[in-house]
């Protein structure tokens, strides 16, 4: 039987209170699993990791267990103390988060979409609903008889599915998507600013001594959204069957909590760097030229190999940094 994952956060190793009670979270920057204590009234930033070879924690050890939980779970919260609740993704796979009622909307009617298309194309017919898929779509008083169509024609007695029950597994689907489409919402608007001053930025308007560094930053910045408009894609992809998900919803919400997870992480990876580029000029000045340097630091661990990654700022350009794992 699988050991059951803790609800909390807790360590039984006394040096973890030795200076008072500690708070963990990612550190500035480089964005390390630490546990931040007060030292003389500063806060010290000690990677996990590190405190765990100083305490002597064995990875296997229940400490060291939680030790990997709490890094986990600074993917989905900013910040965690002793006795506070682990977040849920862990322990479960609902969210500990929620998504508003403009995300539920906007799910709802493109499921709802999906499932008009999917239907009446199994039945040979093709057909448009007029407005679209824009949300809202199905208060259309034509669109809606379509929409009663498509679950009439969704329905299987032999697979227990009546009207009834597709309606109940719409709903169902539509909940989780929600979160999906919330994810969708904060990463577009974050990628649309860095699209807009960092991909179409003009190297003449830049010294030359940093158009290197400007187009590595590019470079990568493409390779990274890329990954997110990837993720995206297919989400979208699964749902252009959506009667099979309808057929097997446990195993298309199995499918799609991860995606979300991925999504939520990636956004709370790029927040920093999103609101960067967010209020970031657009000329070329020293304030711009700070954010290229951050988003270097950012995207050459994740998206450039070992080999290649070194700082191009000529007063640490003999320093290799070793890849951080993302």
């Amino acid at each position: 039987m699988s050991q059951r994952i803790p609800q909390t956060c807790q360590l039984s190793h006394a040096g973890f209170r030795m200076l008072g009670e500690p708070v963990f979270r990612l550190s500035e920057g480089s964005r390390v699993p630490s546990m931040v204590v007060q030292l003389e009234k500063q806060d010290a930033v000690l990677p996990l990791r590190s405190v765990a070879r100083e305490f002597g924690v064995a990875p296997e050890s229940p400490d060291g267990k939680m030790l990997e939980l709490i890094e986990q779970a600074l993917d989905f919260v900013v910040a965690l103390r002793l006795g506070d609740k682990l977040p849920s993704e862990l322990n479960g796979g609902e969210a500990s988060w929620e998504p508003n009622e403009q995300d539920r909307r906007i799910a709802l009617s493109r499921v709802r979409h999906n499932l008009v298309r999917c239907v009446f194309a199994r039945m040979g017919k093709a057909v448009t609903t007029s407005g679209g898929a824009v949300p809202g779509w199905e208060d259309d008083p034509k669109n809606k008889a379509l929409l009663q169509q498509a679950i009439a024609g969704a329905a299987n007695p032999d697979e227990g599915m009546d009207a009834a029950e597709v309606t109940t597994r719409v709903a169902a689907i539509s909940e989780e998507m929600a979160y999906i489409e919330h994810m969708r919402r904060d990463l577009t608007r974050g990628m649309v600013a860095m699209r807009e001053k960092l991909l179409k930025f003009r190297l003449e308007q830049a010294p030359t001594a940093r158009h290197e560094t400007i187009t590595q930053v590019q470079v990568l910045a493409r390779r990274g959204l890329a990954e997110i408009t990837l993720r995206l894609d297919e989400v979208d992809g699964r749902f252009d069957d959506v009667l099979q998900i309808l057929r097997d919803l446990p195993g298309a919400i199995a499918w799609l909590r991860p995606k979300r997870d991925w999504l939520f992480r990636t956004n709370h990876a790029w927040n920093a760097i999103f609101a960067d580029w967010g209020r970031a000029p657009g000329h070329f000045d020293d304030f711009l030229w700070q954010i290229v340097e951050r988003t270097y630091l950012f995207l050459a661990p994740r998206f450039m190999s070992f080999q290649d990654w070194t700082i191009k700022d000529p007063r640490v350009q003999s320093n290799k940094i070793r890849a951080k794992v993302w």
